[in-house]
């Protein structure tokens, strides 16, 4: 075998572990769904609902904690079903006072004021003096519609499942590029979780809005960073059923600027690499479902900034071909594109053709730098507040 032959091996099967992470898993989707997929009942109508706590695990969001407590109150559930629990992770501004005005006023609302240890151990002391049945964890800057807490709850109705996802909509006030591009990627996440949902394996929980019965949580492992993905994951390797509930509709509004939503994407990079140590269980095929789901939706993609960059330097060493001259002048088109979309990221009618590409492009950066922050144990487990603008 030829030097040559060993490149074009390592080129083609770069670009089709690409092709199936972003179209070929989706396809693949589409069938099993159709052909093994169950469609559930309307839970959350006339279904009996259990006790529900709603865990938010805060720090330093005075700016939203309010509101978010004022909504979660106004939930179109009943009184006496319902826990409302703020884990402030060591806050120092007007949180925790807030909370306890609250508190004083309604007896629903409690307020553990720990000291500051990042998010997935707040949630982990938080757990264990909640008093429902079904945690609905949710972030201080999520906004519920009325119905979504009952018809996250009511799908529990259903004994094979452990954990449902509500469906997070990112709204976007400030109109930034990266912004835009988030609301298309989330789009088409969407329509994965609803495919995945009909097998009973979401990949995945998004921390604005999911819930697991309590008996399935089990305290994220020290250093995590994504304790939604990790918590939810967890739960489905256990053999149940982990569904999507779309008419479960909640609000998030994307950062006020585009580096604010980069570093974003960086912390999330760094604790999908992290996720993937502390769920290796996950990547044994003989695990089934999760598995394929696993390595399906989440590995591959992660592992596409470095089979981008090699197929970059692989299709330049193969340039003597025709056929790979005209693929490198793809890729240098694609990322020409990425270019003049970071350049022009201020202009407020940016075309898809080159916002969609710059999103793309910085999402994959961002993984990068996220796994370099990773690796190098930089990556802190604390958080700040969101940073996202306020509609």
């Amino acid at each position: 075998m030829t030097g040559q032959s060993v490149v074009e091996i390592f080129f083609w099967s770069g670009a089709a572990a690409l092709f199936y992470a972003y179209i070929g898993y989706p396809a693949v989707l589409i069938f099993l769904s159709r052909a093994f997929g169950e469609d559930r009942g309307a839970g959350g109508q006339g279904a009996e609902l259990p006790p529900v706590s709603v865990l938010v695990a805060a720090y330093n969001e005075e700016k939203t904690i309010g509101q978010k407590l004022e909504n979660t109150l106004g939930l179109d559930y009943p009184e006496g079903l319902l826990d409302v629990v703020v884990a402030s992770d060591g806050s120092t501004d007007g949180t925790a006072d807030i909370v306890r005005s609250f508190e004083a006023k309604d007896a629903r609302v409690r307020l553990l004021d720990l000291p500051r240890g990042g998010k997935a151990r707040a949630l982990a002391l938080a757990a264990p003096q909640l008093r429902g049945e079904i945690v609905f964890f949710s972030d201080a800057n999520t906004i519920c519609e009325k119905d979504a807490l009952r018809f996250i709850a009511g799908t529990f109705g259903d004994s094979r499942i452990g954990c449902v996802s509500g469906r997070l909509v990112y709204r976007n006030p400030g109109g930034i590029v990266s912004g835009k591009g988030e609301g298309l990627y989330w789009s088409y996440e969407t329509f994965l979780k609803k495919l995945e949902s009909r097998l009973g394996c979401v990949s995945g929980a998004n921390g604005a809005a999911y819930a697991i019965r309590k008996e399935l949580f089990e305290p994220p492992p020290p250093g995590t960073v994504n304790d939604d993905f990790v918590i939810s994951m967890t739960a489905a390797a256990k053999g149940v059923r982990s569904v999507y509930e779309e008419r479960a509709l909640v609000y998030e509004d994307v950062a006020a600027s585009a580096r604010g939503e980069f570093m974003r994407h960086v912390r999330d990079g760094a604790g999908h690499y992290i996720a993937v140590w502390h769920l290796a269980r996950l990547l044994n095929p003989l695990m089934g479902l999760p598995a394929f789901i696993f390595w399906s939706h989440r590995v591959l993609r992660w592992g596409a900034p470095f089979i981008l960059a090699a197929l970059f330097v692989l299709n330049a060493m193969l340039l003597q071909n025709e056929a790979y001259r005209a693929a490198f002048a793809l890729q240098a088109a694609f990322y020409g594109a990425a270019l003049l979309g970071f350049l022009g990221r201020r202009q407020d009618r940016l075309p898809f053709l080159f916002h969609a590409p710059y999103f793309f492009c910085t999402l994959n950066l961002a993984l990068f730098v996220g796994f370099l922050k990773a690796v190098s144990g930089r990556q802190k487990t604390t958080w700040e507040s969101a940073g996202r603008s306020q509609g």
